[in-house]
This record gives C-alpha cells, sequence and structure tokens, in this order.
C-alpha cells in the first residue's frame, strides 16, 4: 500500500498543542496546590510513603502571583538527579499553576521538535504539568502534611 503525496506517515505528521487542554491542567493544578502552599519563608513538608517527603516552599509572592518551589527529600538511595524538584508559578487572578522548571531545566517550551540536541519531548512541558497533577493525586490519596500548614486561600492582600 503506497501512501498519497497529501499523506503523511504518523511519525512525521506535525505536533499540535492543544492549548485548551494545557489549560485545564493548569487549572486542575492550581485548584489542587492553593491550599497546601505555606506563607512566604515557612515551609510544609507532606509524607507520601515511608521513603517519599516533599518540602513545599514559597520562593516568591507577588499581589497576582506566588512562586513555589517542591522537593523531594534525600533519602539514603536517591542521588541528586534522582529526586523531583520542581518550580511552580502561580497565577492567582486567573488561577491556574504552571510548572516553570523541573529538575533544574528551566524555560520549557510548549514544543520540541524532533529530534532536538537537549533530547526533550515533543510535548515535554506538558508532561512536567500532568507529572505535577499526578503527584498532587498521589498527595490527595497517602500524603500526610505537617510543620507549618495553614488553610489559606489566596496570598495576603490579593483582592
Amino acid at each position: 500500500m503506497s501512501l498519497k503525496h497529501s499523506q503523511k506517515p504518523a511519525q512525521q505528521r506535525r505536533y499540535q498543542v492543544d492549548v485548551a487542554e494545557l489549560h485545564r491542567l493548569h487549572e486542575r493544578n492550581y485548584a489542587g496546590l492553593i491550599n497546601l502552599i505555606p506563607d512566604v519563608g515557612e515551609t510544609i513538608s507532606i509524607t507520601t510513603g515511608e521513603f517519599l517527603t516533599f518540602e513545599l516552599t514559597i520562593t516568591s509572592e507577588a499581589r497576582y502571583t506566588s512562586e513555589l518551589l517542591i522537593r523531594q527529600q534525600p533519602a539514603h538511595w536517591a542521588s541528586d538527579y534522582l529526586r523531583a524538584q520542581l518550580e511552580i508559578r502561580l497565577y492567582h487572578d486567573v488561577r491556574m499553576a504552571e510548572v516553570i522548571a523541573s529538575q533544574g531545566v528551566r524555560r520549557l517550551a510548549v514544543h520540541y521538535q524532533q529530534p532536538n540536541p537537549d533530547m526533550r519531548h515533543r510535548d515535554e512541558k506538558y508532561q512536567v504539568n500532568q507529572f505535577l497533577a499526578d503527584w498532587l493525586q498521589l498527595c490527595r490519596q497517602q500524603g500526610q502534611v505537617s510543620s507549618g500548614f495553614n488553610d489559606k486561600f489566596l496570598p495576603h492582600g490579593f483582592k
């Protein structure tokens, strides 16, 4: 069977970013994170298993945005590159949370050409935001929050 000139094999089709789905993911992540964020300068710990503990710290806060750092705490078996680390920007005016850095990689593009020298996935930005959604689900199912947790809804001064 031959391909017509207008058809392309599956691996050569151009990747289309589903912006609406990415926005829905950002909104779900915001809803999952908003009650977990500590005050500036404070840290909360979430334990999701015997060897899985994460620290959440607000690194900056402005009227409409906050930046949150989620770091997996050291375990005797984990090297630095194996521990999860996410930097998230919370946009309070539109109620969205976006991963802005993952494992030290900043400025994630929405789309990467294939192949690329950094070996990024075609939809890397979506994948790291989906990882955050999966992590939040794990926290909801198994998480135990300790130290400095408060139940605020929005940062101070947000109107």
